[in-house]
């Protein structure tokens, strides 16, 4: 008890407080100054998901200088040899290095990830069969919020060999019959594209033209343009939109048919 209360009261254990003690202000202050950095960007401008990654990642890579740092400099003021533990370790490190090579591989793609720009936070992607928002990013891992469900899913990021990243460009193929007059159809749909930029979530539409001369149906193309994220809303309000303007003008949507011939 003697010796734990002599500890206390030395100088080792005095400056090593002081130490950890000035260790975690540099980082509150640090991590306040780039927050309220932060918030005067977004306050301007929408604050970019490439942007956010960077910040989070700068934040954990300071946060995690500021304690080796601070871990060296206790050690000093306790009498140890710095450079003999660093080569020490180095062997260790080797060691650890084998045992931890999945995590490794996650850290050197997700450097992959960051440096060569494959996606940010707030993109949507498609990874094999699955479509959703990157909510959060780090060197070990990436979580995406699926579209269709709102499941959030947790990817290493060593299994991320390819990832799409989603356009803000919806097509949608608009079948029409056959007995349609052309002109009139194509006038329609002009006017159909000005309606649906007045959609929620829409930011742009435009009608491209002819696009396939199909068994049943003459094919046209609707590009829209909207965030990604409400692909799938916008496609049915547009559907419907689509649905409801045929039929008040008089226009046939056409379905495949089968003429049956008997002697």
């Amino acid at each position: 008890m003697e010796r734990i209360l002599a500890y206390l009261g030395s100088y080792k254990f005095i400056f090593s407080v002081c130490i950890v003690a000035a260790a975690l202000v540099c980082w509150l202050l640090l991590r306040h100054l780039i927050h309220r950095f932060t918030e005067k960007i977004t306050a301007a401008s929408a604050l970019s998901g490439r942007r956010q990654t960077y910040l989070a990642l700068a934040l954990n890579s300071v946060r995690g200088l500021l304690v080796l740092l601070a871990l060296i400099l206790v050690l000093q003021v306790h009498g140890v040899n710095v450079s003999s533990l660093v080569a020490g370790l180095g062997i260790i490190g080797a060691i650890v290095g084998l045992a931890l090579q999945d995590m490794l591989k996650d850290v050197i793609m997700g450097t992959n990830i960051l440096t060569g720009e494959y996606f940010a936070v707030g993109d949507v992607i498609k990874y094999g069969d699955l479509t959703g928002e990157v909510v959060q990013f780090s060197l070990r891992a990436t979580k995406i919020r699926e579209l269709a469900t709102n499941n959030i899913v947790t990817v290493s990021n060593r299994n991320i060999f390819e990832a799409t990243k989603v356009s803000d460009e919806l097509f949608i193929t608009v079948p029409t019959s056959y007995e349609d007059d052309p002109a009139a159809v194509e006038a329609f749909l002009k006017t159909l594209a000005e309606e649906v930029k007045g959609l929620e979530g829409v930011e742009d539409c435009g009608m491209l033209g002819l696009s396939n001369l199909g068994d049943s149906s003459v094919e046209y193309l609707l590009r829209i343009v909207a965030p990604p994220t409400i692909h799938s809303a916008v496609r049915r309000r547009v559907l419907w939109l689509i649905r409801h303007r045929f039929a008040e003008k008089g226009f046939a949507i056409p379905y495949p048919q089968m003429d049956v011939h008997t002697d």
